[in-house]
């Protein structure tokens, strides 16, 4: 069957027995569709299990077509490719070579080898359409019988046939990156249907294998010196030391196992359940092309969508071929700069497929996340397509309800995103990085008023808690644009804040009626103003004329209760988005959550200080760092153990299969040794979840730029696997 389809080849096969082997070989080929063959009550449930993975397919059969009628493949097929290779000198180069359909008896004890390396199509009457037939007219193939006592001739190698035809025009895509995949020989039995599906799958994965029953070795002796010629000739362009060929088997004696090879210098490679677990062998992306269009960027019901053609199509669109499916794999550069509302990076998380489909596209059953790019279910006519972006509240909500929470965004988190979204955006929020600034936000409440004059003595002078530091160390600080060559000075500090909206500009005045001082904002001020206290009008221009501006916090900052806690979080979150690589353009953050556990749940309910979900290059898993940020003042104990417990028990609820979990505790001030040894209680024998920061990490450009007598060099905070390991070195003493 899946040497009817155009890429069929790629196919793995699931034995649904084999249950634990089979869920690897899903994850591993990130399959889209499982599709039952047979009609026991195993393999037909058996899709069941992965209820994210919707058959995108209205009809329950690959090939339709009434009774009077020509049938039609449902999935591009090879019909698709011949169309699409006619009259091009692709095809007369693939013709010239002579493509053979080869032809062997049933009773030959290699007839199902023959089967996977040679090829053959679905009887007629399954699927209505003589494949056989059409490649034979259109190539002018010649047939050729396999004697079934004589050897196998070595020029099969320097024939296309109709297994190569499934595979012709599809190349690796750069985005999988490669595992183990030595080509060379498998050593099996022809009547063990184990071996053979083995050596399919291993073939599926793009690693070129000849079947080798060392029971009937007497017909391999043409062939096995030539196909080890063409596969070391193959390798010649590899790095050298992976230019090795393997020989692959199921069996336990290896040594045994390549006894049939003589002195031929092969690998041993051992094929196990664990081979297929991700980290050894990879199924990489197959694809027919790639084409850069320009997509049209608007808004819709308030949502960022994208509509784009789908040009250069590297297959045949003929409107014969309507109904034939296929998978548009898309990525995005730009389209949402400035907007951390959205984003078009999904993680690759495929039990979301379906909320991801209503959501991002329109059918909830025509998308699939892909491994850096979005997949589309189209048909082969299909001229443009779309894709809304996801809003970002949205993914928290999902990826927390996998973990058993329901999420909001608590009052605390608003603040922290109106503030990120005062100042221009995450990297605005370098203005914290300078004490003098967080000193001024802690010395004056949000009802206080105060002159120019002191807040520019607060910025500029030393912090008591950090005789060290001096403003100076700041003059390189970029907090928006100036001048090069000139340095930052605490008044060009002040402007900006105040010209951020986090201060508002006003004048203390006494009321001449009640005598009582009051601060009002420039926006209402005049001559003769209504005192707020007694609420009689008075003249106050000679006050006016004599005085200065003072200043207030903005609305913004004026709800004392978290506007505090706001400032740690966005430090905190800005220096993670400078420091690790790719964090800020591929990742999704959210300031403070309220998580409340669903009913039935044993799991805590808390409050985290931000989350950040960033999706990685397959096969590693996605990244979530939650996050718990302190400010400079004295934390109770037991608190700090209640938040470590919390994260603690929010990371393990999250699937470990699809998510790689840190947990940063953020501190403008240093941490104790109690809450360190208390922090040291997040890592485990086998991984490392704690980043411990302070302001000496996020106050530099640079995380470990005043940390480098204390930390390895290899260290730069790139990656959160970096920071946690620096924190084990820094303060656990681990190396």
């Amino acid at each position: 069957m899946s040497h009817a389809f155009w890429g069929g080849r790629f196919n793995p096969i699931l034995v649904v027995d084999r249950e634990e082997e089979a869920r690897r070989l899903v994850d591993l080929f990130r399959v889209d569709v499982i599709w039952p063959i047979g009609d026991s009550e195993e393999v037909k449930a058996f899709p069941k299990k992965f209820p994210y993975l919707i058959n995108p397919l209205f009809h329950k059969t690959l090939f339709i077509g009434g009774a009077n009628e020509r049938k039609h493949s449902l999935v591009l097929d090879v019909h698709n490719e011949l169309e699409h290779l006619r009259d091009t000198p692709e095809w007369r180069d693939i013709k010239a070579k002579g493509i053979r359909l080869y032809t062997w008896q049933a009773n030959d004890p290699l007839s199902d080898v023959f089967l996977v390396q040679f090829g053959a199509y679905p009887d007629v009457q399954d699927t209505g359409i003589d494949y056989r037939t059409m490649l034979s007219q259109a190539a002018e193939a010649g047939e050729h019988g396999i004697d079934e006592v004589a050897a196998i001739p070595a020029d099969v190698l320097d024939h296309p046939s109709i297994a190569y035809m499934a595979r012709h025009g599809l190349r690796r895509h750069y985005t999988i990156r490669t595992g183990r995949d030595s080509p060379g020989f498998f050593v099996g039995s022809a009547s063990n249907v184990d071996d053979l599906v083995c050596h399919w799958n291993l073939r599926a994965c793009d690693i070129p294998l000849w079947f080798v029953d060392p029971s009937h070795l007497s017909r391999y002796t043409d062939v096995i010196p030539a196909w080890e010629k063409a596969m070391r000739e193959l390798v010649q362009h590899r790095h050298e030391w992976n230019r090795h060929l393997a020989m692959w088997t199921l069996r336990d004696n290896v040594d045994e196992a390549a006894k049939p090879f003589g002195n031929l210098q092969l690998m041993r490679s051992h094929v196990s359940e664990y081979l297929w677990n991700g980290l050894n062998v990879v199924a990489p992306l197959m694809h027919f092309g790639t084409a850069s269009v320009l997509g049209v960027v608007g808004l819709d019901s308030g949502k960022p969508k994208v509509s784009f053609a789908l040009s250069d199509k590297p297959f045949s669109g003929d409107t014969w071929f309507h109904q034939q499916h296929l998978v548009a794999s898309v990525s995005f550069v730009g389209g949402l700069y400035g907007d951390e509302r959205h984003t078009f990076d999904l993680p690759y998380v495929p039990e979301l497929n379906e909320f991801y489909a209503r959501t991002v596209h329109f059918h909830y059953n025509r998308l699939r996340v892909e491994p850096e790019r979005i997949g589309v279910v189209i048909d082969a006519v299909d001229h443009d397509s779309f894709l809304y972006a996801l809003p970002v509240d949205e993914l928290f909500e999902r990826v927390f309800a996998m973990a058993g929470y329901k999420t909001k965004l608590s009052s605390g988190g608003l603040i922290t995103r109106q503030l990120i979204a005062r100042l221009g955006g995450l990297q605005s929020a370098r203005v914290f990085k300078i004490p003098g600034v967080r000193r001024l936000l802690r010395t004056h409440g949000p009802t206080a008023a105060f002159t120019k004059k002191s807040a520019l003595e607060l910025i500029g002078s030393k912090d008591p808690n950090n005789p060290d530091a001096k403003f100076s160390d700041r003059e390189d600080l970029y907090i928006e644009q100036r001048p090069m060559g000139t340095k930052l000075d605490p008044g060009a500090v002040f402007e900006y804040l105040v010209e951020k909206g986090l201060f508002r500009i006003g004048a203390e005045l006494t009321c001449l009626n009640c005598r009582m001082t009051s601060w009002t904002a420039l926006d209402v001020l005049k001559q003769k103003i209504m005192c707020d206290l007694c609420g009689q009008e008075y003249d106050a221009t000679r006050q006016l004329v004599k005085g200065t501006w003072h200043y207030r916090r903005s609305g913004l900052l004026g709800a004392e209760k978290n506007a505090q806690g706001a400032i740690p979080v966005a430090l905190t979150l800005q220096q993670l988005g400078a420091n690790v690589h790719g964090l800020s353009h591929d990742g999704a953050y959210s300031p403070s959550l309220d998580l409340e556990p669903k009913a039935g749940s044993k799991l805590p309910k808390c409050e985290i200080d931000f989350l950040w979900i960033y999706p990685r290059s397959y096969p590693d898993k996605t990244q979530v760092i939650l996050g718990e940020c302190k400010d400079q003042g004295p934390i109770p104990f037991e608190e700090f153990r209640r938040d470590v417990e919390n994260l603690r028990r929010v990371a393990e609820a999250l699937p470990r299969e699809r998510f790689e979990t840190y947990v940063v505790l953020s501190k403008l001030a240093p941490f104790t040794r109690e809450e360190i040894e208390l922090a040291k209680t997040l890592n485990t024998e086998y991984e490392r979840r704690a980043i411990l920061l302070t302001a000496r990490e996020l106050e530099p450009y640079h995380i470990f730029d005043r940390a480098q007598s204390e930390v390895d060099r290899k260290h730069h905070g790139g990656s959160p696997e970096d920071l946690a390991a620096a924190t084990a070195e820094m303060y656990f003493q681990e190396q």
